[in-house]
């Protein structure tokens, strides 16, 4: 499953940051963070996608305090 949420991001550094901090967590397939757009995309298993979703949200706001998502 794919889907997209609106976040708050303060730069393209930070983005960056968030994003490859979330690719590592277990369960998910690809991440993009986008600064200008203010998009967080998350693509992981249906059957555990919340799992995987708060998970991925706690691995971005240990790289970048700032990272919020809206759900």
């Amino acid at each position: 499953m794919k889907k997209k949420f609106k976040c708050e991001i303060d730069c393209a550094n930070c983005a960056a940051k968030v994003e490859a901090a979330i690719r590592k967590v277990d369960g998910v397939i690809d991440a993009k963070v986008n600064f200008l757009t203010q998009k967080f995309t998350l693509e992981a298993d249906d059957a555990r996608f919340e799992e995987v979703l708060q998970s991925a949200i706690k691995a971005g706001k240990r790289a970048e305090d700032e990272f919020e998502v809206e759900i």
